[in-house]
């Protein structure tokens, strides 16, 4: 039963696909810093290297977000962000991995 839950029982793709960051979705980890940055200038550099770190596991399993509509090719994924829910959307056709935003779980989109 463990390995059904999580990624643990998806295979990974052959190797590794590189993640790309389209520009709203750097516009959002830049957003998220600004933000941060009032309140915690320190806290905000961490924040935006652990968002880009997390995503990463996009690499290895590009297909473990659900699909955004009936197009298979965009995804999103929940993932937790220094216990922070961060929602990241991307497309991934096969062969390229683009990620096209990330959202703060409480913004309403």
């Amino acid at each position: 039963m463990a390995a059904h839950v999580g990624h643990a029982g998806l295979p990974p793709v052959a190797g590794s696909v590189d993640l790309e960051w389209s520009d709203d979705a750097l516009a959002d980890l830049e957003r998220f810093a600004a933000f941060l940055h009032e309140r915690s200038p320190e806290l905000a550099a961490i924040v935006a290297q652990e968002i880009v770190a997390r995503a990463q596991v996009l690499s290895r399993h590009p297909k473990l977000g659900r699909p955004l509509s009936t197009r298979e090719e965009y995804r999103q994924i929940v993932l937790e962000v220094l216990g922070a829910a961060y929602v990241f959307q991307y497309r991934y056709d096969g062969n390229r991995l683009v990620m096209l935003r990330v959202f703060h779980g409480s913004e309403s989109r």
